[in-house]
């Protein structure tokens, strides 16, 4: 009965690709939640929240937002993305030009003291501080107005880690 099934299966398939290609996709955003496969709504979220959010793209055709907090302009880029789509996570990025200050030692002490956010040394010198989030089956508006605000707030943080360290 089995084989059967299985050969029905195929047939419709088959003759149907409009159904097999429906089922390939990856489930839409749940109603009334924001996740990363769905960049226009998580930029319209972010103007909801009183940020600049301007969508864009990346040269592979990830989208990405341009947006700004805490005295920072920041990249919120869609990751893992499969043609430019369906997106499961978000990466809030500011990279730090090479000041001759972003050594490993800088990164490592973040790193170790703070949770959520990331330092990096680049190879060309600069620090890239980032933060990443996964959208996975979706985020309340409440938990992603959280969000970007812990990320406010690492930036204001960060800004007060480099003033701690230039005073030493």
């Amino acid at each position: 009965m089995r084989a059967i099934s299985a050969a029905v299966l195929a047939f419709v398939l088959a003759a149907f690709p409009q159904i097999a290609s429906a089922a390939a996709k990856v489930p839409t955003c749940p109603q009334d939640l924001i996740c990363a496969s769905e960049p226009e709504a998580v930029a319209a979220e972010l103007r909801k929240l009183g940020y600049r959010a301007e969508l864009t793209t990346v040269e592979n055709g990830d989208p990405q937002i341009e947006s700004a907090a805490a005295g920072y302009d920041f990249l919120l880029n869609f990751n893992e993305c499969t043609e430019g789509k369906q997106c499961p996570s978000l990466g809030f990025v500011v990279v730090f030009a090479n000041d001759g200050k972003n050594t490993l030692e800088l990164a490592n002490t973040w790193n170790k003291r703070k949770r959520f956010s990331q330092m990096a040394v680049n190879d060309n010198g600069s620090l890239a501080f980032t933060y990443d989030v996964t959208t996975t089956g979706g985020l309340t508006r409440a938990n992603f107005a959280d969000v970007v605000d812990w990320w406010q707030s690492m930036l204001g943080q960060v800004r007060s880690y480099f003033s701690e360290r230039a005073e030493k």
